[in-house]
């Protein structure tokens, strides 16, 4: 009874503070304050375009710096705390322009960072990026106390340019649309939800939290003329949105809380067995998690190599403490030790045979195979042949070559992220080379007029083209004296056959002397 009387006499007096400091608010003069907020202008979006495009190229540099300056350029901000405000004192007319509001400056900022990011020759994604596409109940939080934050500042007026300021990079409403651009503007989809998905976030943990301290500080729908519904029905939408996005929210740390406890796991099984004084140091592991297995890569610096016993008991303890097969991977650094006597060095050497000629032989063609199986992969459907490996040294990278059937050579772009992909598969560094040859071979007719078998199957290919046959300039190019009849056939083997737009389509003739000989060229 003792313990209720004393709660409710805190409680009366919370409510007296609280009274006390809403007379101090000049409520009036904030409304038009967030009101003005809500304008929008060419200045408005210029700046809010200008910040979005500032924020891409950070991302895509990987610049924190400018990042942090986009954050505080950016105009948007002020739609948001007004639409915060007119769900507070039930302006209808008030949220309608601040979500109108918002909701076009979402759509400029996507398009126009997915448009430059089409056009910009960087494209792989940085650390920056990918720090934005997976947030979590965490971001929640974040957004939610910088909301507080933010509104209490507003109506105290108390540090309120700092404290803005502060709330502005906390949130950073803009570097994640400018993420979903990206997504966007590359074709990964999935990366540009997740970034959108950290702005809707920060969005509604703003609009939320924003609404409820102004409602602690004395607003009231009696600061506007009319209202249609209640404060308790507008709390409740918005809290139950808020609910909803913490589902996806809450899976991802649950995710990410798994994947860190299952790191430390593996690291103390390794430490464990590989951490031995004068004898062994893991320097550093990899965790890969597939579908029904988990693949386990360490490395280790040893004095002499590690028993096969040993690798069977890292890889039964790991079964056992991650409940889960696992593929053990162990990548053995022979050194020296210092506190071992002279005498006892020479053994540490490699005792393994020497490899025969055909051991060597096999594992090579296999490396070709990878390597090739990976080209082809990513050229497709462009055939690729002569893929090669030459070894030069111990020391030195590899060099891979390969003739590529195309058209058009291959870009700088396209070369970085082939040998990185190289690079990742074979784990080895390399460098890459690839030269072009014509897409498909001399056309050739039987004697009756009609297209051969092989260059009606060589030239089928054009079907599988990526984006269709439509995307496409196709130039035939006729060298000696050559009939017009077999050129009216090709023209409509390729209209009819292949559907190629006849727009599309360049017969050029070349008056030499010599055999006839008809050439095709596929062109972007």
């Amino acid at each position: 009874m003792v313990k209720t009387s004393q709660l409710n006499y805190q409680l009366k007096k919370l409510k007296e503070y609280l009274a006390l400091k809403t007379q101090m608010v000049n409520h009036q003069g904030i409304i038009r304050e967030v009101v003005s907020g809500v304008e929008h202008s060419w200045i408005y979006y210029l700046m809010l375009l200008m910040a979005g495009l500032i924020a891409l190229l950070g991302l895509l540099t990987n610049s924190v710096a400018v990042v942090i300056g986009a954050m505080l350029i950016s105009p948007l901000m002020g739609p948001i705390i007004s639409s915060g405000l007119a769900l507070t004192i039930g302006d209808l007319p008030l949220a309608r322009r601040a979500f109108r509001t918002i909701a076009v400056s979402v759509a400029l900022t996507i398009l126009l960072s997915a448009f430059v990011t089409f056009l910009s020759p960087l494209k792989e994604p940085t650390a920056e990026i990918l720090a934005r596409v997976r947030p979590n109940i965490y971001d929640l939080f974040i957004a939610v106390l910088s909301g507080i934050v933010g509104a209490v500042a507003l109506c105290t007026k108390r540090n309120y340019l700092i404290t803005a300021t502060g709330v502005a990079v906390a949130t950073a409403v803009i570097p994640p649309l400018s993420v979903a651009g990206y997504g966007l503007g590359t074709g990964q989809i999935m990366l540009g939800l997740g970034g959108f998905l950290l702005f809707f976030t920060n969005f509604v943990a703003i609009v939320l939290t924003s609404d409820l301290v102004f409602f602690i500080m004395g607003f009231r729908t009696s600061h506007v003329e009319s209202i249609k519904y209640s404060q308790r029905t507008r709390l409740l939408i918005i809290a139950a949105l808020l609910a909803f996005i913490s589902i996806p929210l809450v899976y991802t740390l649950v995710v990410d809380i798994r994947k860190v406890n299952t790191n430390k796991r593996v690291e103390k099984v390794l430490k464990k067995y590989l951490n031995k004084e004068d004898s062994s140091r893991m320097t550093g592991y990899v965790v890969k998690e597939l579908k029904n297995r988990t693949n386990i890569r360490a490395s280790v610096n040893t004095i002499s190599y590690i028993a096969k016993s040993v690798e069977q008991a890292i890889t039964s303890d790991l079964n056992e403490n991650l409940g889960a097969p696992v593929d053990l991977h162990l990548e053995q650094v022979l050194v020296a030790s210092e506190k071992l006597p002279e005498q006892h060095t020479a053994p540490l050497l490699p005792q393994k045979p020497k490899e025969t000629v055909a051991e060597i032989s096999a594992k090579a063609s296999k490396l070709v195979g990878t390597a090739e199986q990976l080209l082809s992969a990513a050229l497709s459907p462009f055939p690729l042949t002569d893929t090669r490996l030459a070894f030069s040294g111990s020391r030195q990278p590899l060099e891979a070559s390969a003739t590529l059937r195309r058209d058009w050579p291959v870009s700088n772009d396209e070369l970085l992220l082939l040998t990185r992909q190289l690079e990742q598969t074979l784990e080895q560094p390399l460098h890459l080379k690839i030269k072009t040859a014509p897409f498909v071979p001399p056309i050739s007719f039987s004697k009756d007029g009609s297209l051969t078998p092989e260059s009606v199957t060589a030239l089928a290919v054009i079907k599988q083209l990526p984006g269709g046959p439509d995307r496409y300039r196709y130039r035939l190019v006729v060298t000696g004296r050559t009939n017009g009849l077999l050129l009216t056939t090709l023209h409509k083997h390729f209209t009819e056959q292949l559907q190629v737009p006849e727009k599309a389509l360049e017969i050029k003739n070349r008056n030499t002397k010599g055999p006839a000989e008809i050439v095709l060229r596929v062109m972007r």
